[in-house]
């Protein structure tokens, strides 16, 4: 079976982030500690940020997935929240760097394409143009992102508890279609 390159290197990155944060980590650190050559590394990735985005986007399409399964809204939120808990010591040592701004956006962005899917798989009756729909993602991908990185900073989290509240903050498809209704 051949080598996933791609999961090598950001698996080995992602053990460095969490013993020593991500400003200390290198290329050469990390095509040392992968054993392979730069070429290699930058026939994969063009640089440190890349390998985070594609590790990003591949927790994603896990997450997804696994939330897709799930019977009710609120626990295909649960698998989200516990995979930001799980994640927790990862997810705060990439905010602990001098990229947190380009990783904020970069989680925004994962929490929004999450969101779109799941809508896209799940759709519900509610009548938003295109234009209101793009806002909402973002009104939910940055209102998600925020309270993600707020409670995964805490020592306990109910995650069921949090779920059933974003949930309840959520209209109901009844409710849209009694507003709908002439």
């Amino acid at each position: 079976m051949p080598v996933d390159m791609k999961t090598v290197i950001t698996s080995a990155f992602m053990t460095m982030v969490k013993q020593k944060g991500i400003d200390k980590i290198t290329v050469k650190a990390l095509i040392d500690a992968c054993g392979i050559s730069r070429q290699t590394f930058y026939y994969h990735f063009q640089d440190i940020m890349e390998v985070i985005e594609w590790s990003l986007e591949q927790a994603t399409k896990s997450t997804l997935a696994k939330s897709l399964e799930a019977d009710t809204p609120e626990e295909a939120l649960s698998v989200l929240i516990s995979s930001a808990v799980e994640n927790r010591t990862l997810i705060s040592k990439l905010l602990d760097s001098q990229k947190r701004e380009q990783i904020e956006k970069l989680f925004v962005q994962a929490a929004r394409i999450y969101l779109q899917e799941l809508i896209r798989s799940r759709p519900r009756k509610v009548s938003l143009d295109y234009a209101d729909t793009e806002v909402a993602l973002d009104f939910w991908a940055f209102g998600i992102t925020g309270l993600l990185f707020k409670y995964c900073a805490q020592e306990r989290i109910d995650v069921k508890s949090l779920a059933g509240q974003i949930c309840r903050l959520l209209p109901e498809k009844d409710e849209q279609e009694k507003n709908d209704a002439p």
